[in-house]
């Protein structure tokens, strides 16, 4: 076992990538399990730029966000001690779910989760998105469902947005550095893609996120990236943990889903959205009224002007979540801020 101050790393593996590997760790003080993030450092990489950018992750202290207990390094490696969550991550809940997609009352849950640690970020002038902090140069950070971690199993779970490898303070203002998987990311980020000069803004990109999530969670498949115009939209079962399309054409399609992004073109595929404008008053089931009303707010994150975007603030007072408000905060109260120290 490696000893890093209270903390023990042991040798049992929880995940490994390019660059990092996520290790068992013990808190012998706190008497808890926790996750250690081991990443090799770059060469000639600057010490004190890292440990400014871990600074803004450990002072983040919220329920629905993965909280980074302490930051360690040596020659080779950097060391973030996390918070340790035993649920899986949301991409793996969807997809193994009986029907492949969540039902309307947990999806809501999740969101409403979701859209209150977006709030916190952003009432701190953070973003998810952003520039690409030093020690985490592998990492592909966007709040896509795969960095959204359940913290233990079971159905109607606590959520927490995980890995900030892209978390941007003062994300109000542009960033010219565009990273993040093509399906996840927005009409803005795409042109930033294709033309270095441009750049986006992190907020409004966490938002337009948000919407792809949601739309995944009530549908299993996403808005965008389908085989064919033609086509409904591709399950999540079909993608892999990167989002993309397994394919051998994934040049092609990585084209097409990018233009669809641009044009707003959005798969309403599922009879969960059905909805007739000349018969509002004939509808009497609540399957229909809620996937109406849930499609409103889809439609609203997903606008391709970042600046007619909704806002976490106003997805958060959208007539989706508040027709249920009441039961969503004693249930957040109940079931989460009990948990929370």
């Amino acid at each position: 076992m490696q000893d890093l101050g209270r903390f023990l790393i042991t040798s049992h593996c929880l995940g490994s990538g390019s660059y990092a590997t996520v290790q068992l760790a013990l808190d012998i003080t706190g008497h808890q399990q926790a996750a250690c993030k081991i990443i090799r450092r770059k060469e000639g990489s600057d010490l004190r730029k890292e440990m400014k950018e871990a600074t803004l992750l450990m002072n983040l202290n919220h329920p629905n966000i993965n909280r980074v207990y302490a930051v360690d390094s040596d020659p080779e490696f950097l060391y973030i001690i996390l918070e340790l969550c035993t649920g899986g991550d949301l991409f793996t809940y969807i997809t193994t779910h009986p029907k492949h997609r969540l039902c309307e009352g947990e999806a809501k849950y999740i969101m409403y989760q979701l859209l209150k640690a977006l709030k916190y970020l952003h009432d701190r002038m953070i973003s998810h998105r952003g520039n690409v902090p030093y020690f985490f140069h592998e990492s592909l950070a966007d709040h896509k469902p795969e960095n959204i971690l359940l913290f233990s199993p079971g159905p109607y779970p606590r959520i927490q947005i995980a890995d900030f490898g892209l978390a941007r303070p003062k994300a109000y203002q542009e960033t010219l550095h565009v990273c993040g998987t093509i399906s996840y990311l927005p009409p803005e980020g795409i042109l930033a893609l294709e033309h270095k000069h441009l750049g986006y803004v992190g907020m409004p990109a966490d938002c337009w996120s948000a919407g792809v999530t949601l739309f995944a969670m009530l549908t299993g498949s996403h808005p965008f990236d389908f085989a064919s115009p033609s086509q409904s939209g591709v399950s999540l079962d079909d993608m892999d943990s990167q989002g993309f399309v397994l394919s051998q054409r994934a040049t092609a399609q990585d084209e097409r889903t990018k233009q669809r992004i641009l044009d707003g073109q959005i798969c309403f595929h599922e009879p969960i959205w059905v909805f007739h404008n000349q018969m509002t008053f004939l509808i009497t089931d609540p399957l229909i009224i809620y996937g109406w009303v849930a499609k409103i707010l889809v439609s609203h994150l997903l606008v391709p002007d970042p600046q007619e975007r909704s806002t976490v603030y106003a997805a958060l007072k959208s007539g989706w979540i508040c027709m249920d408000l009441e039961e969503l905060d004693q249930a957040y109260r109940e079931r989460i801020r009990a948990q929370f120290p």
